[in-house]
């Protein structure tokens, strides 16, 4: 039988909301991602809607739930590196013809055993039952994943993925819960390393040869990653930054405002819709 070049994980309602949503792997022959390097590649999407279209009328909460880059969670002000418009679309339009065969252990589990395969390449993994990714993690070599749930998500979630952060109250209230974290921000927190995958890092190490964001598996450091993508995410960074930091500034919030519009050279205006 000719290897897919996908298969369905799961269908049916996200945890998240409920409305319909798909999870397909690709890459089950080898995957070109120059930064994760020939891992699997998992996709969660809408059933009933293209990516572009569910993020523009606001329905990638059933795949993303409350993820800070979702912008205004109408399509603007997005700071998420994933283009959708592009690896996203094509993998829902191949859905759409039919071409992935639901997921079967006894025939696809030889494509995927001993695999690094990454969890939620687009949408959170928490959308979807936490057995599907359980049973890739008891078939894979390595395995990443991270979610924006980490707070109402059960906590056996912690060993599967890190919690996506983006402040440093984040970080501390993600351990306190078990989790290690992955922190998109603007400076590194003790106890924080940069990923090795970063620019910034240069680019020393594919995910597929670190593994070290595979949730709580005994290490102590959790990853900080500066913000990155497209020209169109950087021009969001300092809303993306002013939303996280005002969320806990409390009575300070006018005092903050000051500090970033100088800091980022835009009017303290530029953050009121963020």
């Amino acid at each position: 039988m000719k290897r897919p070049s996908g298969i369905i994980l799961y269908q049916g309602p996200s945890l998240l909301d409920g409305a319909p949503i798909v999870v397909i792997a690709t890459g089950l022959e080898n995957s070109t991602n120059s930064k994760t390097g020939n891992m699997v590649q998992t996709h969660v999407l809408r059933a009933d809607l293209f990516p572009v279209a569910a993020i523009q009328e606001g329905k990638d909460s059933s795949i993303c739930g409350d993820c800070p880059h979702r912008g205004d969670g109408m399509g603007k002000h997005r700071t998420c590196y994933v283009t959708v418009y592009q690896a996203q679309t094509a993998v829902y339009k191949a859905f759409l013809r039919g071409i992935y065969p639901m997921y079967d252990p006894e025939i696809h589990d030889k494509y995927l055993v001993g695999r690094a395969i990454r969890f939620g390449t687009y949408g959170d993994p928490v959308a979807a039952p936490i057995e599907v990714w359980q049973s890739l993690k008891s078939l894979a070599s390595i395995t990443t994943g991270y979610t924006h749930q980490w707070r109402t998500a059960p906590r056996e979630w912690a060993t599967l993925v890190m919690a996506s952060a983006d402040t440093p109250d984040d970080v501390a209230t993600a351990s306190a819960l078990g989790y290690r974290s992955f922190r998109v921000g603007d400076e590194k927190l003790a106890g924080e390393v940069l990923c090795p995958a970063s620019k910034e890092a240069g680019k020393k190490l594919q995910c597929i040869d670190c593994g070290a964001c595979g949730g709580a598996d005994g290490r102590k450091a959790s990853i900080y990653i500066p913000l990155h993508g497209g020209a169109a995410v950087m021009s969001n960074k300092p809303r993306l930054i002013a939303r996280t930091m005002l969320a806990s500034a409390g009575s300070g919030k006018s005092t903050l405002l000051k500090m970033l519009a100088a800091k980022y050279r835009v009017p303290e205006a530029h953050y009121f819709d963020c």
